[in-house]
């Protein structure tokens, strides 16, 4: 379905979270935008949206396209910022079995793994959805992530 050019996806529910972790090994979301980081890693996690901001149901696994996730030293983003990366909305993966291919939502983005960060030990980071139609959520609230 072809969305008006005014409607944007609602982030009520679009949550993200920043999650720290021990070691770079583990389950998860297969990411292959370079090499595995070496010793601990900060996770981006979040919930796809579900609706368009006129409440109309939102399908991620079929309406969206990527996300975009965006570093900068202040929390002030604005649409100016160029994103930092783009992530697939949507992961495929081949079924145990071989015999068919699995589509499954994206939900989290190991930070480490962005090529170019801002100097200093704490810069923010938030998020847009961008939908097949290539429109755009607003941004999600930022998240502190200290690097230190």
């Amino acid at each position: 379905m072809k969305r008006p050019a005014a409607m944007r996806m609602l982030l009520g529910g679009f949550a993200a979270v920043l999650l720290l972790g021990g070691c770079g090994g583990g389950g998860g979301t297969p990411q292959s935008q370079g090499p595995a980081p070496a010793g601990p890693v900060s996770v981006l996690a979040w919930t796809p949206p579900t609706t368009y901001n006129d409440n109309v149901a939102l399908d991620p696994e079929r309406d969206l396209e990527y996300y975009e996730i965006y570093v900068r030293q202040d929390p002030n983003f604005t649409d100016s910022d160029l994103p930092a990366i783009q992530v697939a909305a949507v992961a495929t993966t081949i079924s145990p079995d071989g015999l068919t291919v699995v589509r499954s939502p994206v939900t989290e983005f190991t930070l480490e793994l962005i090529p170019s960060l801002p100097p200093g030990n704490q810069v923010y980071v938030s998020m847009r959805a961008v939908g097949i139609d290539q429109q755009k959520s607003a941004f999600m609230a930022p998240v502190a992530w200290d690097r230190s």
